[in-house]
């Protein structure tokens, strides 16, 4: 079970004295209705269709698969889709282990209406249905979700151009296809776009809401913190070197990101003073026991350096479990990916964290919003505790 820590900052809970009614049979009708009222506003909107599209790489030609999940009137059904996004030709009782499966509507019709954008970008070595439950969530209150499985370049997704460059350029691209797609883009609302980000996918978040990234913030973080030595031996000597023949960096951001939500984030390839211009609102998720993008050098560090930010540190968590659970034959596969600290309970931490997500881009993707202030939030993370198992 997850709840939320009693000191959350600007969070009151008001409790009424229970009235006594003399006539309750007068009432029942009043309320059966006012319970009927609940559920249904309680319940998705929308069901969740379901296709994948094609992307073209604008850095290398190369072509990369993007997962898209959105608003749909067709009734959902089971499907199993592999890592490389095709479909289990098994029986469903073999599938179920081997795959993925999703309650959604494939290549249903989209739903009437105006809807927003969110790209999923996933980590080092990840893949598009990484966060699927997310993007179902997001997709039935009423969100177009792309997720990308990001090109390895020369097989490598933890750095160099590919990484650097590459990964913003894509989700941008990724963008651009969206609202140019046939069936989707005349039920965008373009002025409604964010980003989710785990770990590197954090990095191309950042970067696209206007953190420029310097190989020498990343060079100058391992310099000065030799403790952090997990992060910074991470992919070895090919990665160290292709890091340093980066080179001068383009500009990466993208005006049509709204708002992004960041997941274990790395980021370390960005000064304070660059990340003090990100303009728009930002989510961050922290793991406690996160031994990759230490809390301490990342998500703490954007919370007091990004102009507009909210921080949730997640009490018991390791670096993969904000990534969806795995089938059960995947699991072994999966490695560290699979695993959580002390049997942290991930599913739960979903079911909790995919509706405050949802929340936060409601509030944030509206034409006229309230904005986040400097301020407004602790300089922190403010803490979320999880009993494990529960």
């Amino acid at each position: 079970m997850i709840v939320s820590d009693a000191c959350k900052t600007g969070m009151a809970t008001r409790m009424r004295s229970p009235a006594v009614f003399k006539r309750p049979v007068v009432l029942l009708p009043l309320i059966l209705l006012l319970w009927i009222a609940a559920t249904a506003k309680a319940a998705p909107p929308w069901n969740v269709g379901y296709r994948t599209i094609a992307v073209q790489d604008a850095l290398t030609g190369e072509s990369f698969p993007v997962a898209l999940w959105y608003p749909t009137p067709a009734a959902p059904a089971p499907v199993f889709v592999t890592g490389s996004l095709s479909l289990c030709r098994f029986p469903a009782i073999l599938c179920r282990g081997i795959t993925y499966e999703m309650p959604v509507a494939q290549n249903a019709p989209v739903a009437a209406g105006a809807f927003g954008v969110i790209v999923i970008s996933h980590g080092a070595g990840g893949m598009a249905l990484l966060h699927r439950d997310l993007a179902i969530a997001l997709a039935s209150h009423g969100y177009v979700v792309a997720a990308p499985t990001h090109p390895r370049g020369k097989d490598n997704d933890i750095s160099g151009v590919g990484v650097w460059v590459g990964r913003p350029k894509q989700v941008s691209r990724v963008i651009d296809t969206v609202l140019e797609d046939e069936k989707l883009g005349s039920h965008i609302a373009r002025e409604r776009i964010g980003v989710v980000g785990h770990s590197n996918g954090g990095y191309t978040a950042l970067a696209v809401a206007g953190a420029q990234p310097s190989t020498s913030a990343d060079a100058a973080h391992c310099r000065d913190h030799p403790d952090d030595a997990k992060f910074c031996g991470y992919g070895g000597a090919a990665a160290r070197e292709a890091t340093r023949e980066v080179g001068l960096l383009p500009e990466l951001r993208d005006p049509r990101v709204r708002s992004i939500v960041l997941m274990a984030p790395n980021a370390a390839p960005f000064t304070d003073d660059a990340l003090a211009k990100v303009t728009v609102p930002v989510l961050v998720y922290a793991a406690e026991k996160d031994d990759l993008t230490r809390v301490r050098y990342h998500a703490e560090r954007l919370a007091r350096a990004l102009p507009q930010a909210e921080c949730v540190l997640v009490k018991g968590a390791g670096h993969f479990s904000f990534i969806a659970s795995f089938p059960t034959a995947l699991k072994m596969v999966a490695g560290e990916g699979a695993r959580d600290p002390g049997g942290f309970d991930r599913d739960a931490l979903h079911e909790v964290m995919n509706r405050e997500i949802v929340g936060f881009f409601n509030r944030t993707q509206r034409p006229a919003r309230d904005t986040l202030t400097k301020g407004a939030q602790p300089p922190s993370c403010r803490s979320r505790e999880s009993t494990a198992g529960s």
